[in-house]
């Protein structure tokens, strides 16, 4: 009774109604319903949010996984070198598929000088559909800029990420030297 009372009667999915019953099942040492909740209650937080990026550093190569990425030790490039940046984005959509799961992301891109003034930009220099057999939080993306004919200076990379499923965006900046 137990296990139908939390999948089929507990129908409201407010956040303190599923963070109240999962209280209510580790009181009562129903470990399996309290993970089981506790999976339900970070899947409506995740759904409730708006896109924002958890993790972007700049790397030394493009990553290859999820968390693996190791930080550079500085922002400072030479002219024409490439960019990595590894990116976490949090509470993005997932559509379904005949295949399983996709995601769907479109970034753009601005550079300006310390001051504010854009130097360049670029709408939807990159697109990202990773495809899942579920969906998973788990999720990175690899950037690589190149930016040709930057001189030497301190700039402002901004990137907006825009989220196709959900109709979310977030930007984020990243601050690089050229020398």
């Amino acid at each position: 009774m137990t296990a139908v009372l939390m999948t089929s009667e507990l129908r409201a999915d407010s956040l303190s109604d599923i963070a109240a019953a999962a209280e209510a099942a580790v009181a009562e040492g129903r470990t399996l319903d309290a993970v089981a909740l506790g999976d339900r209650f970070a899947a409506a937080v995740w759904d409730a949010s708006p896109l924002a990026v958890r993790k972007a550093v700049l790397v030394d190569s493009e990553p290859a996984a999820f968390g693996a990425d190791t930080p550079r030790s500085d922002n400072l490039f030479r002219m024409d070198e490439e960019i990595h940046l590894y990116v976490e984005p949090v509470a993005f959509g997932w559509k379904q598929t005949a295949q399983g799961w996709e995601t769907d992301f479109v970034a753009d891109v601005r550079i300006a000088d310390t001051s504010g003034r854009i130097i360049a930009a670029h709408k939807s220099f990159a697109e990202f559909r990773i495809a899942s057999p579920q969906p998973t939080r788990e999720v990175f993306l690899a950037m690589t800029y190149v930016f040709g004919g930057l001189g030497p200076g301190d700039y402002v990379v901004t990137t907006t990420l825009h989220d196709r499923i959900k109709g979310d965006a977030v930007a984020f900046p990243t601050s690089i030297g050229i020398r």
